[in-house]
């Protein structure tokens, strides 16, 4: 119940921190102290909703609708936090839907996983750390489409006044490989840990994961690569950026809603 409420009350916040950014955006107002202050508020309730989610008596239960909620609370809590010192706030009005999505999703909707029992510190570890590379990866393809935008708003010459509240496109496009470059490193961690900690990364339940994050891990790489060695920018760094995230989706999410949610209900 506490879990349920917390989880509403988060949702309400991100719901009014969304409208007081599009306020912001469109109408020119400095909302950014208030906007910040729900966020943090909303981090807090957030974070008790997917703890009293996730660990239950039972063990610890990973369903898909409930993994996705602890997927946005980081992915917010990181852009929160980076905003204070970098230019990330536009953000907040593709990402505070998405944990509001995600929140009722874990609240109303069935979780068909079964729990686990025990966690493992290295297992703990490699899963902490597939979190933060995957919710890395998502904002850096959020931040390339925003990039691709206003690239392409700015060529058409239309000067909308959300245009004046967002930064140069040589800081957002230094930011958004930066991003990539956290993302890339921990993805090669999460490999990495993910062959030690876990007894075989390919079983036949793993198989298709490890693969995929194998793919979008080298996908990155080549795209870091061609930035450094031929300064890829533009529409081909924003396809490969899409490219591997897209993959990335399938590994982490895709082969888990066919297991859990369309094989088991078969």
């Amino acid at each position: 119940m506490i879990a349920n409420i917390s989880g509403l009350l988060a949702a309400l916040l991100y719901a009014f921190g969304t409208v007081l950014q599009g306020q912001t955006l469109s109408r020119s107002k400095d909302n950014r102290q208030l906007i910040l202050g729900s966020a943090f508020v909303a981090l807090a309730l957030h974070m008790v909703h997917v703890v009293g989610t996730i660990h239950s008596a039972a063990g610890y239960d990973f369903g898909f609708f409930h993994i996705t909620t602890l997927f946005s609370w980081v992915m917010v809590a990181l852009v929160v936090l980076s905003s204070l010192k970098k230019p990330l706030d536009n953000l907040f009005l593709v990402l505070f839907p998405i944990a509001v999505l995600s929140i009722l999703s874990s609240t109303f909707l069935p979780s068909y996983s079964q729990p686990l029992a025990t966690l493992t510190a290295g297992v703990a570890l490699h899963s902490i750390l597939g979190i933060a590379a995957f919710s890395l990866i998502t904002i850096a393809a959020i931040q390339s489409l925003l990039l691709a935008w206003l690239n392409k708003e700015l060529k058409q010459h239309h000067f909308r006044p959300a245009l004046r509240h967002i930064p140069p496109l040589q800081t957002m496009e230094e930011l958004l490989f930066e991003i990539i470059r956290y993302g890339f490193a921990t993805m090669v961690a999460v490999i990495l840990t993910g062959f030690i900690f876990m007894e075989d990364m390919f079983a036949q339940h793993l198989v298709h994961k490890t693969v995929l994050t194998l793919l979008s891990c080298a996908v990155f790489g080549i795209l870091l690569w061609g930035r450094h060695v031929k300064g890829w920018r533009g529409k081909m760094a924003l396809r490969w950026i899409l490219s591997g995230y897209g993959v990335l989706l399938l590994a982490y999410f895709g082969s888990k809603f066919v297991l859990e949610l369309l094989l088991d209900r078969v």
